[in-house]
């Protein structure tokens, strides 16, 4: 006949296994936020880097515009000296 559990039924837990399952949740518990703290650094790091190629691009573009500008300069100075040596029209 097997025994049925009743009212007045005890757990016996040893205290090693209860210590070594406190262990075990609590370096789960801090491995998991040590894992979200790095995320979150990581995180903050992309949106740095993000904004510091956002602030170069523009400064490129404007180093571009400066640049094309100079070269138009120069095409005009180029043509009006052929023109003025009677090489260009």
């Amino acid at each position: 006949m097997s025994k049925a559990i009743s009212a007045d039924s005890q757990i016996h837990i040893s205290y090693g296994i209860l210590f070594k399952a406190i262990f075990v949740v609590s370096l789960g518990t801090g491995l998991w936020y040590q894992a979200q703290m790095k995320f979150a650094e990581i995180d903050r790091k992309l949106e740095d880097l993000t904004d510091k190629v956002t602030v170069l691009t523009a400064s490129v573009e404007g180093m571009e515009q400066e640049h094309i500008k100079e070269l138009e300069a120069t095409v005009q100075e180029q043509k009006s000296l052929l023109q003025k040596i009677g090489l260009k029209r």
